[in-house]
């Protein structure tokens, strides 16, 4: 049992695709492993700009060997009436390579048949692992794969080199065009030369000493460590770095060898929105921005270099030099934006097409003014809030700074509002139209916010499915599927009740000419009320409750996650398994029954046995209790009351026949049944539960 070390060492790779694929190369190692039955103790990936590795711990050797049996002609056709082997007897023993004296024969319930057992030796390492690590890295998912220099080779970069060892062997193969070595090389500035991997155990030890941390995940835990340690050391405890996740992984992807180093900016910068300045330091330069304890920004910043300079002041004075010009133009571009009114550039929108055959921005604008202010009325806010802030929602995607910032969208809006002397509810709308942004992320806190981003996607959504351009497969240009679950979080987290049926249907009228789908709203959602499947499964919600509330056609998400809340509740309960079963068998009955029900309601004068009288009893009485419950809309307590119907249901359908001759006895005991159906239907079809 020895480690196996692979290393594919390349030019750059992409650092924000870097940590994936360095996962995934792992992940495909280890499938390729178990299934050629190679066993190992553990695996884990290394990854640098310049490379990708796996490690594997106490690899097995060589498969273990095997027994195969082969079975060939039936007995009876494998030797004549004198016991002589047949030519299909003599054909099988010499395709197994030995005399039909040497075969078996095989018996077993369905006959018997003459065979051989013959032992195969396992596969070694050395077999194996080349088709293994090529086969990996065929699977990695790599949009677009290079070529380089003459060869057809394909791969997200080139590649230099390869190290394929196994213990202190290497394995001889071909990978990606180059031949299999033990050799590296370390740093691009800090190390000359190629390095000898004598053995996988000395793999990390050998970059360290040549200036590179190969483990991603101690380089990215070093760079937060020198971050925050940095700001502790030239400022003091009263700040604090803002380390994004997603920017740490980056800039992880980004060194190999980080060093931390502390820059300022004029202070004069912070009379621009610190989003700009955020986002100019962020998503520009990858710098760390510094904020005091009030999350108010500092004019401070930390860089991480791939270098230990002799000079570090002097790099830092680039870095810094490059910041200004950015921040520059953050700042000349606000304060030119800021010499034009929001409501004065609405007549810009009619010149930028939102999509050929939905019209301009200027259209769309309109359209959700006045969906907004819908919402409003339903919401039972200010409705000509909303239609000011729809009126003005898009009209910052035509400032200067948005052109260059294109993620401070809404953001820049917000301020420029105030600058006009806009309602600060209306300034804070046009920030928050635009969450979520992503899965997970905050909702809009104000309520005339929610509003507005409803009403912005709902538009969205109802024009792309209205032209037949519903997202396929992975492909969804419009994020139609982020926007769809976006207004189902902001209406069911923030308790709104609001019916997205109405609302889908004012969104369809907005439109001045008709859309192509006639469909479109119940498609729109169709689509919407998927994408809740995974998002209730993601809170241990399983599919079976879903589909008992959704089986109601509610058409407002709040209701129907209140109504999912209390089947969820339900469906622990002792009883639940067995009222679920005696809805199903009820349903059952009551569909496959296709005369007319004459009777208009339930006759005690025909009950036979006591287990009527005792179902009706207890539907009687638990009727008014759901009827009360049922308008403060207390799903929870509806089913817990109806649990105690157990008993008595079990009983009916232990002692009572249903489908009796008599018309009139059989038609009062559907009714019953019929009335302990409708009960359970105030909330859910619960006979659809696994």
């Amino acid at each position: 049992m020895a480690d196996f070390l692979v290393e594919i060492h390349t030019e750059e790779l992409p650092p924000k695709s870097l940590h994936r694929l360095a996962a995934q190369f792992s992940q495909e190692i280890q499938a390729g492993l178990s299934k050629a039955e190679l066993s190992f103790k553990s695996a884990q990936f290394y990854a640098t700009p310049r490379r990708l590795a796996v490690m594997v711990k106490k690899l097995s050797p060589r498969q273990s060997d095997t027994e195969v049996e082969r079975k060939g002609p039936a007995l009876a056709a494998a030797y004549d009436a004198q016991g002589k082997p047949t030519q299909a007897c003599v054909g099988f023993a010499r395709s197994c390579g030995v005399t039909p004296e040497e075969l078996l024969t095989i018996k077993n319930s369905q006959g018997e048949w003459v065979g051989y057992r013959q032992k195969m030796l396992g596969k070694t390492v050395q077999d194996l692992l080349p088709e293994i690590v090529n086969n990996a890295l065929a699977a990695l998912s790599i949009p677009k794969r290079m070529r380089w220099g003459n060869g057809q080779v394909e791969f997200v970069r080139p590649v230099h080199s390869v190290i394929l060892l196994y213990g202190k062997d290497v394995i001889s193969a071909e990978i990606l065009g180059i031949k299999s070595d033990r050799k590296t090389q370390g740093h691009r500035f800090h190390s000359k030369g190629w390095i000898n991997i004598s053995s996988p155990a000395t793999y990390l030890k050998s970059l360290a000493k040549k200036f590179v941390l190969a483990d991603f995940a101690e380089r990215k835990e070093k760079i937060r460590h020198q971050v925050n340690q940095m700001v502790r050391e030239s400022i003091g405890s009263e700040a604090q770095a803002v380390i994004q996740e997603e920017l740490l992984d980056e800039v992880t992807g980004l060194v190999e060898w980080p060093v931390a180093l502390f820059g300022r900016f004029e202070p004069s910068f912070l009379s621009v929105p610190q989003e700009a300045l955020i986002s100019a330091m962020q998503d520009h330069q990858r710098y760390f921005p510094i904020v005091d304890q009030n999350n108010k920004l500092m004019p401070y910043f930390i860089t991480i270099s791939n270098i230990e300079s002799k000079n570090p002041k002097q790099v830092m004075t680039g870095n810094e030099r490059v910041l200004r010009a950015r921040l520059s133009d953050a700042a000349f571009f606000f304060e030119t934006d800021k010499k034009e009114k929001l409501a004065d550039r609405t007549a810009i929108l009619k010149n930028i097409v939102f999509q050929n055959k939905l019209g301009t921005l200027y259209d769309k604008a309109e359209r959700i003014s006045k969906l907004a202010a819908k919402c409003a009325k339903d919401m039972g806010i200010n409705s000509e809030e909303a239609i000011r802030a729809g009126f003005l929602a898009k009209t910052d995607l035509t400032t200067q700074l948005v052109s260059e910032f294109p993620e401070l969208q809404g953001i820049a809006g917000f301020y420029y509002a105030l600058h006009d002397g806009e309602p600060e509810v209306i300034a804070k709308a046009l920030s928050e139209q635009y969450l979520p942004r992503f899965s997970g992320d905050k909702l809009p806190a104000t309520p005339l916010g929610c509003a507005l981003a409803i009403a912005d996607r709902l538009d969205t959504l109802v024009g792309i499915f209205g032209i037949q351009q519903a997202p396929t497969g992975d492909k969804d240009p419009f994020g139609l599927r982020r926007a769809a679950l976006g207004v189902l979080r902001i209406i069911i987290e923030k308790q709104l009740n609001l019916d997205l049926q109405e609302l889908l249907k004012a969104a369809a009228e907005g439109y001045s000419v008709k859309l192509e789908n006639a469909e479109v709203i119940k498609q729109v959602m169709q689509f919407m009320l998927e994408r809740l499947k995974p998002w209730y499964q993601e809170q241990g919600i399983s599919p079976d409750v879903l589909a008992s509330v959704a089986a109601l056609n509610i058409t407002k998400p709040y209701d129907l996650h209140c109504r999912i809340q209390a089947v969820q509740t339900f469906k622990a309960l002792p009883e639940a398994e067995a009222l679920s079963v005696a809805n199903k068998r009820v349903s059952h009955i009551l569909n496959k029954y296709v005369e007319t029900i004459t009777a208009k309601s339930i006759d005690a004068a025909l009950f036979e046995h006591d287990a009527e009288y005792m179902l009706a009893n207890k539907l009687k009485e638990l009727r008014d209790k759901t009827l009360l419950l049922s308008k403060s809309e207390n799903y929870t307590g509806i089913l817990t009351q109806l649990a105690t119907l157990r008993e008595p249901v079990d009983t009916f359908f232990d002692k009572v026949m249903v489908m009796v001759d008599d018309k009139k006895c059989r038609e009062n005991r559907l009714l019953l049944l019929k009335n302990l159906r409708e009960l359970f239907l105030y909330v859910a079809d619960v006979a659809l539960l696994q």
